[in-house]
C-alpha cells in the first residue's frame, strides 16, 4: 500500500459522513480499488480535502519529502518521528496561513497564542486542540473520540462488524485514553479496507470503521503521539488555571 492509498482509507469515513472532501471522492476511491483508475486520479481528489492536504504538506515541507510519501501520511494519521521535525514557528504559520486560510483570523490568533509546548501536527492535534476546522461537526467528546484515530484488539467478528476492546478518548478534567468495548464496522457503503480479520488482531479505527491492521510499532506510535498531544493540552490548561 502506498501513501496515496493509505491517505484515502483514513479520509473515507469522514467523507462518507459529509464532513470533508468532495462528493466525487467515494467514486474515485471505488474506481481505484476496482483497478479502473490509477493513483493520480485518487491523489487529485485527496488534494481537495483542504485541511488533510494542508497537514500533509506541512509535514512534507518540514521533512523534505512529498505530501503523499507514505511516511508523511503515516506521520499524520498514526504518528512517527517526522512529526518531531515540524518547528513550532512553522506550526503557528501553518495555522494562520494554511489551516484556516485567513478566513477565521481571530480563531487563528487564539490557537497560535495558546499553542502548548510540545504539541505536534498529528491527527489528534486537529481533533483535540483545533476542535475541527469544519463547523459541520458538533464539538462533543463523543465526536472527538470518533474522529481521533484509536486502536483496538478484536474480540469477535460478525457480519460486517467486529467487537473490539478499544482505546477510546475520554475526558475527566483533562483528555485521557480509556479502554472500552466498541462495536465497529469493517465495511461501509460497499467499501472495505481489510480483507481478513480474526480475534486478536489489532486494528485502527476512524469514525466507527476499521481502517487497517496495526503492527506493534504503529500501535505504539499511535498511542505515543496521541498521549503526547493530550498531555501538552492538559498541562497547558492546568497552567492557565494556576495563572488565574
Amino acid at each position: 500500500m502506498d501513501g496515496t492509498e493509505l491517505a484515502s482509507y483514513y479520509a473515507f469515513p469522514p467523507n462518507r459522513h459529509g464532513y470533508c472532501g468532495t462528493r466525487g471522492f467515494c467514486a474515485a476511491l471505488r474506481n481505484f480499488q476496482g483497478g479502473k483508475t490509477g493513483p493520480v486520479s485518487l491523489r487529485t481528489e485527496l488534494e481537495r480535502f483542504s485541511a488533510h492536504y494542508a497537514y500533509l504538506s506541512l509535514i512534507a515541507r518540514e521533512s523534505g519529502l512529498g505530501p503523499f510519501d507514505k511516511e508523511v501520511v503515516r506521520a499524520f494519521w498514526t504518528g512517527n518521528g517526522l512529526l518531531e521535525s515540524v518547528r513550532p514557528g512553522a506550526l503557528r504559520s501553518f495555522i494562520e496561513k494554511d489551516l484556516l486560510k485567513g478566513k477565521q483570523p481571530a480563531r487563528a490568533r487564539r490557537l497560535c497564542d495558546g499553542l502548548p509546548d510540545g504539541l505536534l501536527p498529528h491527527h489528534s492535534f486537529n481533533v483535540l486542540y483545533v476542535n475541527f476546522v469544519s463547523d459541520s461537526v458538533p464539538r462533543t467528546i463523543r465526536n472527538y473520540d470518533s474522529c481521533c484515530i484509536t486502536s483496538g484488539k478484536i474480540l469477535s467478528v460478525s457480519g460486517k462488524d467486529a467487537t473490539l476492546l478499544r482505546r477510546s478518548i475520554g475526558y475527566d478534567g483533562g483528555f485521557a485514553i480509556k479502554e472500552k468495548k466498541s462495536r465497529v464496522l469493517f465495511e461501509r457503503g460497499g467499501m472495505r479496507f481489510v480483507s481478513e480479520l480474526k480475534t486478536g488482531d489489532v486494528v485502527s479505527v476512524h469514525w466507527g470503521m476499521i481502517i487497517e491492521k496495526l503492527g506493534g510499532k504503529d500501535e505504539r506510535l499511535l498511542d505515543e503521539y496521541t498521549l503526547k498531544n493530550m498531555r501538552a493540552i492538559n498541562d497547558s490548561a492546568e497552567r492557565k488555571k494556576m495563572i488565574r
